[in-house]
């Protein structure tokens, strides 16, 4: 039995005896070669979900649309399960309403070729998951993306920068596809008082990308879904890696990873590092 029909089945069964009340997928897309999340509440209907390379969108934010209907299932590769368990610790979601089906992540393929943020992946198969489907994905070489930023100068950085963020249209389809922007007031749309511009000058376009980076500090798993939103083709992991980075070296952690570990920046340890103090 394929992994799809394993998917399909357990939905099914989970649908039938009532045990969950919709089963949070991913569907083929009226676009060849796409997938898009799917909601499936009818047993029947469980025929339609897949797994394949195709299923990028990191569906754990969808939990915080959907979870006030009871129980839910949610297919989750890696990532997305990465990101559920940024949502627990935050207490966004109750751990007992979720039903979390694991799938193994060989990569996501956007263009012919895989993507980016796969691969740097570290952790291509669920952190946490109440059952397995299809087996764990095969252990593949990671690449280190980071490096060709990091070593340029600070000028040739900010240069870099400046160009990728001039593109910048203001669209906010990296906010809204992102599982950790749930807030339900933006900065960016605070007004008493206003913290950014909305205008697409490159100072407004950098003073948001830069805050919401560090929003993400500690939170981000580095998923590439607001990179593959972007329309401009944006290289937005350019941030979040970066922010990543210095996370994991200042207080050796790495975001939704180990269930026990609160996040890094929500924790005071006197022995951190504190050069910025004058």
């Amino acid at each position: 039995m394929s992994r799809t029909e394993q998917l399909r089945q357990r939905a099914r069964e989970l649908l039938e005896k009532k045990e969950v009340a919709m089963v949070v997928g991913y569907r083929a897309a009226s676009t060849k070669g796409k997938a898009q999340p799917a909601f499936i509440s009818e047993p029947e209907d469980a025929e339609s979900l897949m797994f394949d390379e195709t299923c990028g969108q990191n569906l754990a934010g969808y939990l915080l649309k959907v979870k006030y209907l009871g129980k839910i299932a949610v297919v989750a590769k890696g990532c997305d399960s990465r990101s559920i368990l940024v949502l627990l610790k935050e207490k966004q979601l109750d751990r007992s309403q979720l039903h979390i089906i694991g799938v193994g992540c060989a990569g996501i393929v956007e263009d012919g070729k895989l993507s980016d943020s796969c691969t740097t992946c570290e952790y291509p198969n669920p952190v946490i998951s109440d059952e397995l489907v299809g087996g764990p994905a095969p252990a593949r070489e990671i690449c280190n993306l980071q490096s060709a930023i990091c070593n340029l100068t600070s000028d040739e950085r900010w240069q870099s920068l400046s160009e990728d963020i001039a593109r910048c249209v203001r669209c906010y389809a990296c906010r809204q596809v992102c599982p950790s922007c749930y807030c339900p007031v933006c900065f960016v749309d605070a007004s008493q008082p206003a913290v950014v511009g909305k205008t697409t000058e490159l100072s407004d376009n950098m003073v948001f990308h830069i805050m919401r980076a560090l929003h993400m500090a500690g939170r981000c798993v580095e998923c590439g879904s607001c990179a593959r939103a972007c329309p401009m083709g944006i290289d937005l992991m350019k941030f979040n890696r970066k922010a990543a980075q210095i996370v994991k070296e200042r207080f050796n952690t790495v975001a939704g990873v180990k269930e026990d570990e609160a996040p890094a920046l929500t924790v005071f340890d006197p022995n951190d590092r504190q050069e910025f103090i004058r």
